[in-house]
């Protein structure tokens, strides 16, 4: 077992260092972690706050956190940012972002036009200890600790109305590179770009009560193969909600989320169906709350569903 973990261990630094962003299940709840012309598309600013727990029972298994922010400034500009912290055995990585969005009324009450640039600030560590280095291994990883401070940016385009959106984002645009000094790190460590398409569209059944959400999130890592969510909610009265997913890489994801009183709290559960790793975990979970800030800025134009 401890040689399992070992192995994953150096899988998830250079998989990390490689820089594939953190995931979460339910990129349909904070999409802002996506695309930073999401920014102030609301009819409220949310804040949010997410946790996942990746391959449960695992140690050293990824944790990832994130808390962010958004809403309008006035008719047309708004701002948004968020912290995420992504800590996977041996690696520990955390970033500021701060995104600024300008919106475009195509026609009005209906459909609107955004395009989002976002900066970040991004803190990467890596951190091997003797101790979890199993009998038989490479001892010169017991001894490493490498630490780099970058900063990079990103980019989107947002098109959305009241039952429907689509957008295209980049992130780490300017492609920050490890490979200045670090200690004498071992790794090739750039900040690869990564890619991302999205989309949703809403129509009532049944009843008014009563809705049906298919949606997407195409992800691309430079040089990397593409991934992809298939996922269809079914919502009621617009603050009830469950869904599945099935993501390209052979993994299902059940969902649910509810709310009242301008709280949203969520939940998904991950399971994989393919690798070895399975067998000593319990599954991926996933955990949010959404506060819905009101303001008179948020007024000024239409907005998707705000769940």
């Amino acid at each position: 077992m401890k040689q399992v973990f070992f192995i994953m261990s150096i899988f998830l630094s250079i998989s990390v260092f490689a820089q594939q962003e953190p995931l979460f299940s339910q990129y349909y709840v904070n999409d802002l972690v996506i695309n930073p012309a999401v920014s102030g598309s609301k009819t409220y600013n949310p804040l949010t706050i997410q946790t996942r727990q990746q391959w449960l029972g695992f140690k050293g298994a990824p944790l990832t956190s994130n808390i962010g922010y958004h809403g309008a400034l006035n008719n047309r500009s708004a701002m948004g940012g968020y912290l995420m912290f992504d800590k996977a055995f041996p690696n520990m990585q955390a970033s500021l972002n701060l995104n600024y969005a300008y919106h475009i009324p195509l026609d009005y009450d209906k459909v609107n036009l955004s395009f989002g640039l976002g900066a970040k600030v991004m803190y990467h560590n890596l951190d091997f200890n003797k101790d979890d280095v199993p009998p038989g291994e490479d001892p010169a990883f017991s001894s490493k600790s490498y630490d780099k401070v970058l900063g990079d940016a990103l980019s989107g385009v947002y098109l959305y109305g009241q039952n429907f959106y689509a957008g295209f984002s980049v992130s780490n645009i300017l492609q920050s590179s490890f490979n200045t000094p670090v200690s004498g790190s071992p790794y090739d460590n750039t900040e690869f770009r990564n890619y991302y398409g999205i989309g949703a569209y809403r129509f009532n059944i049944i009843n008014n009560d009563w809705q049906l959400e298919p949606s997407f999130l195409i992800r691309k890592m430079q040089f990397q193969r593409s991934v992809t969510d298939l996922s269809t909610r079914i919502v009621y009265l617009e603050n009830t909600w469950t869904g599945l997913t099935y993501r390209t890489d052979g993994t299902a994801v059940f969902a649910f989320g509810f709310g009242a009183n301008n709280i949203h709290i969520c939940y998904s559960y991950d399971h994989t169906f393919y690798g070895e790793i399975m067998r000593y975990t319990y599954g991926t979970h996933e955990v949010g709350i959404t506060f819905r800030i009101e303001t008179l800025a948020t007024d000024r134009h239409i907005g998707f569903w705000g769940f």
